[in-house]
């Protein structure tokens, strides 16, 4: 698939990717409405050398400790620093993260603080460090105290032991406990000593500042909304024309079968407004009635130049066969040939919409029935069912009334006969017919003519049911002319609207006539020999014929 074609699929079906898009977008906006949304802070502490052995090993100078970060997030530390933030008891709970971080001589903790404002974050961090930090000072005063105490304890031994030794010089063991308590008294001087120089237990390192959002921002989230929707958009539409097998435009047509693609009559809204809805008739200049005449144009080289017929029948019913039926017969009609459009539809006729009262009473259905009753199909008899129409040239055979048993009735030799007759009596025979998919009439119907017209719907008729129809046909023996796309989305480029427009006619022709007008004012202009007459058309060359407006008129001979 090529870029250009990519696109196009994108455009047909840009209401699936706006669907995805408007669903994500609003599922982020109900995110944003009910989620929780937090702020979170940091604050760093460093431990002198004496904390951080004592944080590390859990003991101090042989006396027991609990200064690790499990103390943080704990209530110990934590409702303190709830109270001290305003907040009740319990308020603290997971809003509190401490990690220890050890370092050659001093260590960190570092504590991560959240809040449901930035004010709060800040004040929970600030307040679970100023506990902790008198904490560890507790800690610290208790250890001095109880070392001391120990210390005490030792000297008064030690001094014990010596007087005892002093009495019996002898007395090893004594000596023995003598050094035990001096080296214990030495290692608790020592710790002490150790405690006293070591400087404060705890410094803030990092100033506190308020919370920074932790979720995403309203923005982010709208644009990644916005961005996944528009990618899930884009592959759901991908995918879905994948999956799709209706009849994307003309130019598919000579993809899927081997029949040549007749062109494409473009989607007109105004064709709704219109009574009779022939768009042909009108004198506005529109992409439809110019696509009948494109139309019209290259079946006149598929048909002979007289007494041609063609059957112009479609994939399914609402394709629009009887729509292109009336506009083609006006169509030939205004181009100067002599037509008729006969009503083959004889189970559901809709030719009185475009031509209502000439579309209506006796026809084929009583032509073929009084053939089959035994009276011939004579010139006469057909004559007298062709209805005049308002437009010149233009007559119709109507259906008549629905048979019992129409396929049975085009099976016999009554229709050939009629046909041989409305050739004889017209330069075109335009015959309109059921749908080709599911019932025998389209092919009994063509069978008569010189082939078929498959009308298909863009964006409606399914790929492998135009194949079917179209073989379906070709199985029967007819002819298919080929296939005509109806309702087409495809725009000719702005370039051409000049071809396009009436306004610009009109504007010429009363130009011209205003210039034909004399004035008596204007003085009388030189009289010059009078203009050769006008040939009349029989002493023309056939190749003298000049194509203009009506082109199609001066078609004479044999085109094919």
């Amino acid at each position: 698939m090529t870029l250009r074609q990519v696109l196009d699929v994108l455009w047909k079906r840009i209401w699936i990717i706006a669907v995805v898009t408007l669903v994500a977008v609003g599922s982020a906006a109900g995110y944003l409405a009910i989620r929780d949304v937090s702020y979170e802070t940091r604050g760093t502490i460093r431990l002198n050398a004496v904390v951080t052995e004592a944080v590390a090993s859990g003991e101090l100078g042989g006396v027991a400790v609990d200064l690790d970060t499990e103390t943080i997030t704990a209530p110990l530390i934590l409702d303190p620093a709830a109270e001290a933030a305003g907040e009740p008891a319990g308020a603290l709970d997971g809003a509190i993260e401490a990690s220890f971080r050890e370092g050659e001589r001093t260590g960190r903790i570092v504590i991560n603080g959240t809040g449901p404002t930035p004010a709060a974050a800040q004040s929970r961090t600030e307040a679970v460090i100023e506990v902790y930090r008198a904490y560890l000072d507790e800690q610290l005063a208790v250890v001095d105290t109880t070392l001391r105490e120990r210390h005490s304890e030792a000297v008064a031994e030690a001094q014990d032991l010596q007087a005892e030794v002093g009495r019996d010089p002898t007395n090893s063991i004594a000596a023995t406990n003598l050094g035990i308590a001096l080296a214990r008294m030495s290692s608790i001087q020592t710790t002490l000593d150790e405690i006293a120089t070591a400087g404060p237990a705890s410094t803030v390192l990092d100033v506190v500042y308020p919370g920074r959002l932790v979720e995403p921002g309203r923005a982010v989230v709208l644009a990644v909304a916005i961005a996944t929707g528009l990618i899930i958009g884009i592959g759901a539409a991908l995918i879905r024309d994948q999956f799709d097998n209706r009849l994307r435009d003309s130019d598919e047509i000579e993809r899927i079968s081997s029949t040549t693609s007749l062109g494409e009559l473009r989607w007109d809204r105004s064709v709704k407004k219109m009574d009779p809805p022939l768009p042909v008739a009108a004198r506005s200049r529109t992409n439809l009635s110019e696509g009948f005449r494109a139309v019209r144009s290259t079946l006149q080289v598929l048909l002979p130049a007289r007494h041609a017929a063609f059957v112009v029948t479609s994939v399914g019913p609402g394709d629009g066969k009887s729509f292109a039926s009336a506009n083609l017969a006006v169509a030939w009609a205004r181009a100067g040939r002599q037509v008729v459009i006969l009503g083959g539809d004889l189970r559901r006729p809709e030719l009185g919409t475009y031509f209502a009262d000439a579309a209506d009473g006796p026809g084929l259905a009583e032509l073929l029935e009084e053939n089959a009753a035994g009276t011939p199909v004579t010139e006469a008899a057909v004559e007298a069912r062709l209805n005049d129409t308002q437009h010149a040239r233009l007559r119709v055979l109507p259906s008549g009334a629905e048979p019992l048993d129409p396929a049975d009735l085009l099976a016999g030799d009554g229709y050939a006969k009629v046909m041989a007759v409305l050739r004889s009596l017209a330069d075109i025979v335009i015959v309109d017919s059921p749908p080709a998919m599911g019932l025998a009439d389209a092919s009994l119907l063509a069978g008569a003519t010189d082939g078929a017209v498959v009308i298909a719907t863009v964006g409606r008729s399914d790929r492998a049911m135009v194949v079917d129809a179209i073989e379906g046909l070709e199985a029967n023996g007819v002819r298919v002319l080929g296939v005509v796309a109806n309702r087409g989305r495809r725009r000719l480029p702005k370039s051409y609207a000049v071809y396009l427009s009436s306004d610009r006619v009109a504007s010429n022709r009363e130009r011209r006539e205003s210039d034909e007008t004399p004035s008596p004012d204007r003085e009388r202009a030189p009289v010059f020999p009078p203009a050769a007459p006008p040939q009349r058309r029989s002493e023309r060359r056939p190749d003298a014929d000049v194509l203009g407006d009506r082109d199609d008129s001066l078609l004479g001979g044999d085109r094919r």
